[in-house]
């Protein structure tokens, strides 16, 4: 039993992960466990590989009634939230924008049809399509970076 334990500790030591150390020497994951605590072998940081916006989402936009597209997934207080490389944080909406339009977004991005839990993409404007609808109807664009 020792020589086996021991074997476990080299692999765990070379960076093997669980099924690894099963598949070459065998042993149940408590073993494994057990083995990695009493050698004071630290669990090696393993990153989870970053979605691409574009796939993320994908995965929590989902098409509702009247055109209105509905966030399923993590939210940054009242701002659908995609979470991109090394952390960084970006507005779902931003992404639906960029995704609709072909470009990114100028300044803020609003949702145009008044829903708010909505992030079609043809359901939001930027700076640039809030000045332009405003020269086109002859009003003042309001907020704050218009």
């Amino acid at each position: 039993m020792t020589r086996l334990r021991d074997e476990i500790a080299a692999l765990l030591r070379a960076g093997a992960t669980y099924q690894q150390v099963e598949d070459q020497v065998g042993g149940c994951p408590s073993t494994i466990a057990s083995v990695r605590k009493e050698f004071g072998i630290p669990v090696p940081p393993r990153s989870k590989p970053a979605r691409p916006a574009e796939v993320t989402y994908a995965l929590y936009a989902t098409p509702h009634e009247d055109g209105h597209v509905r966030w399923t997934g993590p939210w940054a207080g009242r701002m659908p939230q995609i979470t991109l490389a090394k952390g960084k944080a970006v507005s779902a909406l931003r992404i639906a924008f960029l995704l609709h339009y072909r470009r990114p977004p100028e300044g803020r991005v609003h949702r145009e049809c008044g829903d708010l839990l909505c992030v079609a993409g043809a359901h939001l404007a930027d700076r640039r399509h809030r000045t332009l609808c405003a020269a086109v109807l002859g009003t003042v664009p309001g907020g704050r970076d218009a």
